[in-house]
């Protein structure tokens, strides 16, 4: 018999994100597809992931392909909350 629990996070994201998404999506499809996959193993397992530096918000983010995904995570709620996307030349500027 197994005890195993479903681990997976909710999931919400940012409005400018689902923006950038979409607006990705009539470009790159491919690229759509990385990060969603991206996004896919973040809510199974949100902790296989780095922390920014200098981050006072306990902000994370994860790379795949040539984008970053930077996303808070709620362990009280079992949530995940994505933040940003972007490629990593844009992504950390302000």
């Amino acid at each position: 018999m197994s005890l195993k629990k479903n681990l997976t996070y909710k999931l919400t994201i940012k409005p400018s994100v689902k923006k950038y998404l979409l607006k990705l999506s009539k470009k790159n499809k491919k690229d759509v597809n990385i990060i969603l996959k991206g996004i896919e193993d973040l809510i199974n397992n949100p902790y296989n992931s780095d922390f920014l530096k200098d981050s006072q918000d306990k902000e994370r983010k994860i790379r795949k392909g040539n984008y970053r995904i930077l996303f808070l995570i709620f362990e009280d709620e079992k949530q995940v909350e994505i933040l940003k996307i972007g490629k990593r030349s844009n992504i950390y500027k302000k």
